[in-house]
């Protein structure tokens, strides 16, 4: 029986380079056909009026390339992704943002490592805007077949970008997060690493490309009041599967949140500009919600994330006490002057080698490098 990959592009803005990315898929079509395997493109119209496909930027009769139309009036790729994934029949899904595109050879390099080793999902290698190979996850530097959870850090990466095998999906309930603006794929990610089967990462294999192409309209390029970008925190903490997740899976998910997430949207705050007659980037109220927030990723890790970093910790703490934005960015100064041991050392100096501490992680980053975990072939222009 013929194995087939649907990969899913859905947009929201006709001006995006859809053709692009659907041509890297395309240019693919041959090599998998010569294994046994069809290749399929769905791009989903969100939200878009009907006379959508008569715009330049949508390539018309192309085979195997179909157009869907889905309308939620959400500003949320999870609709369309979700939609597409209820009507596919496909052995393996690829999920692909409008503005992005496939480098050569990508998807029959992932495909061979999910048959060799019967995987739910295989992670992408991904190439960020910059060209480089973004060093997530945190897979250790023996480059094992099979991801493990904890041991790999999958928490570290968000999205999953990659291959995706559809019974797997299923079986799991998978589903991106619908109703809210942003990380509606954090909690499908997460449990789709943690619950789903084995995991692999590609080594040495051609990469998704990330671009810079979305323009300044993107969701979620925007500060929003921390209540709606944390909306699928909210949605997370009430996950039932997470509830019942052990201490160490809880620990190392809230430890990536309030590292990645909690302080970056703090950063972001205190860096951007003010913006008269617009709502305050920080105030009393958003203070009072970090720390009600905080305090509960911290109860959901069971009281305590000892491998976090002094200075991580201190900023966690002393932002719910700011409640103005110059209170804020004098915190944010500090923090970032807080020299090496406020990043490397824990508050507990016995938890500072710890499998999520950032001084384990500095150590491991370096044999990571020096395995070529994250080597790919030289990314080709878009």
């Amino acid at each position: 029986m013929r194995q087939s990959i649907e990969v899913v592009i859905p947009v929201h803005d006709p001006a995006r380079p859809v053709a692009r990315g659907i041509a890297s898929v395309n240019e693919q079509r041959s090599a998998l056909a010569a294994r046994g395997v069809d290749l399929q493109v769905t791009v989903v119209l969100h939200n878009l009026p009907a006379d959508s496909l008569t715009q330049p930027g949508f390539p018309s009769g192309l085979a195997g390339v179909t157009y869907l139309a889905h309308t939620d009036g959400v500003a949320s790729p999870a609709g369309p992704r979700n939609y597409a994934l209820g009507r596919s029949s496909a052995t393996y899904l690829s999920f692909l943002d409008s503005d992005d595109y496939l480098e050569p050879g990508s998807l029959l390099s992932w495909w061979q490592v999910a048959e060799k080793h019967a995987a739910a999902a295989v992670i992408a290698p991904l190439r960020t805007p910059s060209g480089s190979i973004l060093p997530s996850p945190r897979i250790r530097p023996s480059k094992p077949r099979v991801l493990h959870p904890l041991r790999d850090g999958l928490a570290y990466r968000s999205v999953p970008y990659g291959l995706l095998r559809r019974e797997s999906l299923l079986a799991l309930g998978f589903g991106y997060t619908e109703g809210i603006l942003t990380g509606e794929d954090i909690e499908p990610t997460l449990r789709l690493w943690f619950r789903s089967g084995a995991i692999c990462y590609p080594y040495g294999a051609p990469a998704y490309r990330q671009t810079d192409d979305s323009g300044p309209a993107r969701v979620t390029s925007s500060i929003r009041p921390l209540r709606q970008e944390f909306a699928w925190l909210e949605h997370l903490l009430d996950t039932d599967w997470l509830r019942q997740a052990s201490t160490p899976e809880r620990r190392a998910i809230a430890h990536k949140v309030l590292r990645v997430h909690g302080i970056g949207a703090l950063l972001r705050r205190a860096d951007a500009p003010d913006s008269p007659g617009q709502a305050p980037l920080w105030d009393a109220e958003e203070s009072l919600y970090w720390r009600g927030v905080a305090g509960r990723v911290l109860a959901f890790a069971g009281g305590s994330i000892p491998s976090i970093s002094r200075r991580d910790a201190e900023l966690i703490g002393a932002a719910g006490t700011a409640g103005e934005l110059r209170q804020l960015r004098a915190l944010v100064a500090k923090y970032r002057g807080s020299g090496r041991q406020g990043a490397l050392l824990t508050p507990r100096l016995q938890d500072s080698l710890s499998r999520d501490s950032t001084l384990r992680h500095y150590v491991s980053e370096r044999l990571r490098a020096a395995a070529g975990v994250f080597t790919a072939p030289p990314g080709a222009p878009g």
